[in-house]
């Protein structure tokens, strides 16, 4: 009969190597999504959701990690469980598996448009092309505006989509392969300035939307979460990240814990 190890030897060595992995920096993965999280000139990695997080990092007492890879990788890495959390935007699907920071900020999805032919209005984008980066939140956003006013009886639009969501569609903006790219805003804008291109018009979709740190549920525990969420919230409350705020141009999410159930939001 082959001896077993004494059930309290058993226990222990569960006991350590729980309280190991509890002890490891929560590790978070981003991929290149300027100005929210990207590598800057001197191979930096920066971006407002890096700093965010960055700062609230220096408060948890396990510290942090913040990984910025290429995207498919970035993604690999967090439904694997090598990483705990990933920035990113929220939906149902994603919240069926997922636990989610509470919002760090506010943003919006709109519409780029060449100065001398601009879309001014929702309605002008019935029947025109244009460009999103896909699959993706905002590809779904457009579709849902598409399929509205296509109820309204106005003519669909011809969706373009682009496998790159940084500077080429903007170039493919500028030289009229399509009539507008729908962004988020902010990332519009800081690939345009970057690319020099000051001969755009915004038009704004209307739909405010807000950027997390998601947490896939089997690879993370419900209480770690929620305590890094009530973190978040106290450096809030104490206004520790309004000079990020600032820095950025960019304002924090309006949602009040009220809300934070319906997006899977343990708090």
């Amino acid at each position: 009969m082959v001896n077993s190890a004494p059930l309290y030897l058993i226990l222990l060595f569960t006991c350590l190597i729980s309280g190991y992995l509890a002890a490891q920096p929560l590790k978070i993965v981003c991929h290149e999504f300027a100005p929210f999280s990207y590598q800057d000139q001197q191979q930096n990695i920066t971006g407002i959701l890096v700093e965010i997080a960055r700062l609230a990092c220096q408060d948890w007492p396990q510290g942090c990690e913040i990984e910025l890879l290429p995207n498919k990788r970035a993604k690999q890495q967090f439904n694997q469980g090598l990483a705990h959390g990933h920035f990113q935007g929220w939906n149902e699907e994603r919240a069926l598996t997922t636990w989610f920071s509470i919002p760090l900020l506010q943003t919006e999805y709109g519409f780029y448009s060449p100065l001398a032919q601009p879309l001014t209005d929702l309605k002008q984008t019935s029947g025109k092309n244009i460009g999103a980066f896909g699959p993706s939140n905002t590809l779904t956003s457009l579709i849902n505006i598409d399929r509205q006013q296509v109820r309204l009886g106005l003519p669909p639009m011809e969706i373009i989509l682009s496998s790159s969501g940084d500077e080429q569609p903007l170039k493919m903006l500028h030289k009229r392969r399509f009539d507008a790219y729908y962004v988020n805003k902010e990332v519009g804008a800081y690939y345009a300035k970057h690319l020099g291109l000051n001969d755009l018009y915004y038009l704004s979709s209307g739909q405010p939307i807000h950027y997390f740190i998601g947490f896939k549920m089997k690879h993370n525990e419900y209480e770690t979460i929620k305590a890094f969420n009530h973190l978040l919230v106290k450096l809030y409350q104490n206004h520790r990240f309004d000079e990020i705020f600032a820095k950025w141009k960019m304002i924090p999410s309006p949602l009040l814990p009220t809300e934070f159930p319906d997006l899977n939001v343990p708090y």
